[in-house]
């Protein structure tokens, strides 16, 4: 090329996408013009039929320049979905004038013939105006972006930065949740950190992608979008091993509240059996006393480094067989304020299984099949239920019946995993 053809390149690039906002500007008011009206009288829909077929060639017409020019703009490729499109559009509004002649032919029509022709009209613009619309607000998103593509790489910059710098905090967090618990209950987040640096890496790789395109007034969107994914990946990576350390030091005070509650209910519990008359109530609430009793001795074990939510839970298991112990000696009130006392612990248990296993499924849902995903639905709308119930009572026996649902999708979802993530069944 000549040192005097060098403004060449950027008048195709700048003509190209000034005639693309003009093509779209056209497409757009085209669209709005379709509006939906009433059909009050016949005439008044075959008047409605007649303004909609006029506006929709149009809107086709323009359509059809438009794929040229998203062609030229960003490739064939990104147009070829619109071309698709347009051309169904056009097969549809052929079938709307086809109607329209027949209309308009020396052949006289019925009054139901009319209406249900004017109609069909009506509906073929319709579906014609969404179909095409929804290209073109896509397309009119995309220029917006490549408009933006040097603000939007700023800020992707900054943001991988800062994703980076959470990692140093990210691999303290796990060293110290690997002191204090179990290996199983941070199995799923252990490699967190490599997950995150690996997603890292391609954000930055499709970073310096875009970066080049820019500077050559290149298409930049797609690998602008790719790096954002990438990122958004290593940011679940991150906060996945933050959410499941919070709910397990969570779970450890709660654990010490549950060990201080249940202590007081065998107290009490000894009490109302030494003052029970009937034989089968003294039996039934002794043997709730002897589990939770063993319940409060593994509970508190501290030989072994805890999973406290599996603790939790055999604590939880323990209350409940107490409970039902004690209702052949309490009466309605006292059944309402035990299960009052016992509901906060049983809802903190079903909604800290329901979040681990809506975390495990959010970040492997590729791999989790529809029981995993409908036992963690009927669980959500449980959990919905025990919030909003007006008995302690039932609320208490809907919040067990979470954890259960919970516990169940978290295993399932595992299972569909692989065996990387399936639950220790030691």
């Amino acid at each position: 090329m000549t040192d005097g053809l060098w403004w060449l390149p950027s008048l195709i690039v700048f003509g190209t996408a000034g005639l693309a906002v003009v093509v779209a500007v056209r497409v757009t008011a085209a669209k709005r013009r379709l509006g939906a009206g009433t059909q009050d009288t016949l005439a008044a829909l075959e008047q409605k039929a007649g303004v909609a077929l006029v506006r929709t060639d149009d809107l086709v017409h323009s359509a059809e320049e438009e794929v040229a020019f998203a062609a030229a703009q960003f490739g064939d490729a990104a147009a070829t979905d619109f071309a698709r499109t347009v051309a169904s559009a056009r097969e549809q509004l052929r079938e709307a004038f086809q109607l329209h002649q027949q209309l308009a032919d020396e052949i006289p029509d019925s009054e139901s013939q009319r209406r249900r022709w004017n109609q069909r009209i009506v509906e073929l613009c319709t579906e014609i105006s969404r179909s095409i619309g929804e290209h073109t607000d896509s397309l009119d998103a995309r220029r917006t972006l490549e408009r933006n593509a040097p603000e939007r790489l700023g800020e992707l910059r900054r943001a991988i930065a800062a994703t980076e710098g959470r990692l140093p905090e990210i691999e303290s967090t796990l060293e110290r949740l690997a002191s204090l618990y179990a290996p199983a209950t941070i199995a799923s987040v252990t490699d967190a950190p490599t997950r995150a640096r690996d997603a890292l890496a391609q954000a930055q790789a499709a970073l310096a992608q875009a970066e080049l395109r820019v500077s050559a007034q290149e298409t930049s969107a797609e690998h602008l979008d790719d790096a954002s994914q990438h990122l958004l990946t290593a940011r679940h990576a991150l906060d996945g091993a933050t959410r499941t350390a919070a709910g397990l030091d969570s779970a450890s005070a709660e654990l010490a509240a549950a060990i201080d509650r249940i202590r007081g209910s065998v107290a009490d519990a000894r009490q109302r059996r030494d003052s029970a008359e009937v034989p089968e109530a003294v039996a039934e609430i002794s043997a709730g006393i002897d589990i939770a009793s063993a319940a409060l001795t593994r509970a508190s074990d501290r030989s072994s480094v805890p999973d406290p939510l599996a603790r939790l839970d055999t604590l939880r298991e323990a209350e409940a067989r107490l409970d039902a112990a004690l209702s052949s000696a309490r009466s309605r009130q006292q059944r309402i304020d035990s299960a009052r006392e016992a509901l906060r612990g049983a809802l903190f248990s079903a909604r800290s299984h329901l979040d681990v296993a809506s975390t495990f499924i959010s970040e492997n849902r590729s791999r989790v099949g529809p029981d995993a995903r409908t036992r963690l639905a009927e669980a959500e709308r449980q959990l919905a239920l025990a919030e909003a119930a007006d008995d302690p009572v039932d609320a208490l026996d809907i919040a067990r019946r979470v954890s259960r649902l919970a516990q169940d999708a978290d295993a399932l979802a595992r299972y569909d995993a692989g065996p990387r993530t399936a639950p220790d069944k030691r």
